[in-house]
Order: C-alpha cells, then structure tokens, then sequence
C-alpha cells in the first residue's frame, strides 16, 4: 500500500488560476506517492499481534510504569496502549486516576479528598483514599495500584488507604484463606 492517491484533486477556481498553487498541488501529488503507510500501520491497535504490544507499550513509556504490569488481557493491554497519550496529559488529576483503574479492568473508584489520617482527626487537604466498587483485588494486585498511583495521583497528595470493602470476599468456604486476600483494606 503506497501513498493517498489525490484523484485528480481539483484546486478551487482561485486557487486553479495561481501558477503557484498549481504546481504546489503537483509537488504535494509526487511526495504522497512516496510514502509507505505500511509503518504507520501498527498504530492500529486493535490489528496488531499481541506479541507487537511490548515493543507499543514501550514507545508510549509504558513498559516502565506499573499499569503494564496490571493489565491482566490483552483487551486491557490495547486499551492502556490507546489511551496512553490521554493518561500522560491528565497525569495528576483526579480523571487520571478514575480512568486508569477503569482501562486496568478493575471497574469504577471513588476518590475520598480531604480524609483524616487516623479514626477521629482532623482531616487534611493532601490525603485521599480511593475505593473500589466493583471488584475484589488480591494483596499483590494492592500492592501494586499504590505503587500505581504515586505515578498516577498528583504528586502532593498521599494515599491514605485502598478501601476494597465495598465488595468483600465471601466468607462460605470456596476460597483458601492463604494470605493472597485481606480483608478490604491496604493502608
């Protein structure tokens, strides 16, 4: 696949009558001929092998950060690869941190601004606590979206905790009580 073709692209009449633009339009003709579109390809995201992902998620910096590690799909691999620009440009705003979560899988959070760093005190304007609404997480997977949100989150809040609590894990026998899960909370 070479070039856009111009077909016979036909200047407007002001334009058509000016020498120059004439020979402007031929100029613009010979050089789209010449570019091989073949490279811009893998920009589609949705068409690419999963192996290309690595080498995509790497171009947009994303190999580095922790995001790339908690896409668990592929699916939620193309999506951070998609959105990455629009991360970067947000980073450090409340939207940044909803939807990263939200691409990563993990459903819709609310941000709590504004809490207290104990039961009882004061609270204070940098501490936030971010809740999952949707979704169980395991210890690992916590640990990791703090780590998330330091690269995330405006860099003069703190995270006071990751509150799971919303959607506990159930108590009825079905799951091992290995260490893997807490019980909906990582401070």
């Amino acid at each position: 696949m070479r070039g856009w073709p111009l077909v016979n692209q036909q200047l407007p009449p002001a334009l058509a009558s000016d020498e120059r633009f004439a020979t402007l339009c031929e100029l613009l003709q010979e050089s789209l001929d010449e570019i091989d579109i073949n490279s811009m390809l893998v920009y589609l995201v949705d068409l690419v092998k999963p192996a290309i992902l690595p080498h995509l998620a790497d171009q947009f910096s994303l190999m580095d950060e922790v995001a790339w590690q908690l896409a668990e799909s592929v699916d939620a691999k193309r999506d951070l690869i998609k959105n990455a620009s629009e991360l970067h440009r947000f980073k450090g705003t409340p939207w940044a941190i909803r939807e990263v979560f939200r691409l990563l899988g993990f459903g819709e959070v609310r941000i709590d601004e504004g809490v207290s760093p104990a039961e009882g005190g004061a609270p204070v304007w940098s501490l936030y606590r971010v809740a999952l609404l949707e979704r169980v997480i395991t210890n690992d997977q916590a640990a990791m979206l703090r780590r998330l949100l330091l690269a995330v989150a405006p860099a003069r809040c703190r995270l006071v905790a990751l509150d799971y609590q919303a959607v506990p894990l159930r108590y009825n026998g079905l799951e091992n009580y290995n260490g893997q899960y807490n019980h909906g909370s990582s401070k």
